[in-house]
């Protein structure tokens, strides 16, 4: 019975399935030589779980807002990522994720306005715990990189959402 069991990965055991989530979480911005306070990030992701150990992502996010001496910016990314999972129990995996992500930072002050995009590897681990076989929920870190970004307005340095909570469903 418990080879039958591990065969078939459990009751709860991911199926292949395309999936929608949603997340929140944390970024920060440093600009000018001063840091500002983390901003709240807001994402959409949709993926394909090709089995148990597999899935890929397409995600979008809105990752905060700041002003800083007169400046106000703002921070998105989209990111496409594989995701490799181990399961540690019946509910509960580890994974982890690889991928490309491209971060576009807006600058703007009453007499300019700046904008600039950069591209670059994005790492990222954390747990997963799946309540149902249609509904997850997931607590990750991922780091996208945080080189510097100039513009007319400066230098900016993003570190991008460094955590970050989220809910899924599989369709």
């Amino acid at each position: 019975m418990a080879a039958l069991v591990m065969i078939s990965g459990g009751v709860f055991a991911a199926e292949t399935s395309t999936y929608l989530g949603v997340d929140v979480g944390s970024s920060r911005l440093e600009a000018l030589n001063q840091r500002a306070e983390a901003a709240s990030s807001v994402g959409a992701t949709l993926g394909h779980r090709f089995n148990e150990y597999l899935a890929l992502e397409l995600k979008a996010q809105k990752l905060g807002h700041w002003a800083l001496d007169g400046t106000n910016y703002r921070a998105s990314a989209l990111k496409a990522s594989a995701l490799a999972y181990l399961p540690v129990s019946e509910r509960t995996q580890l994974f982890a994720r690889i991928g490309y992500g491209r971060n576009s930072l807006e600058a703007s002050a009453p007499s300019s306005k700046s904008t600039l995009s950069r591209s670059q590897l994005l790492v990222g681990a954390g747990i997963s715990y799946q309540f149902s076989p249609q509904w997850s929920a997931r607590l990750e870190l991922n780091h996208q990189g945080d080189q510097p970004m100039r513009c007319s307005l400066g230098q900016a340095k993003v570190t991008v959402n460094p955590y970050s909570l989220g809910l899924y469903y599989a369709l």
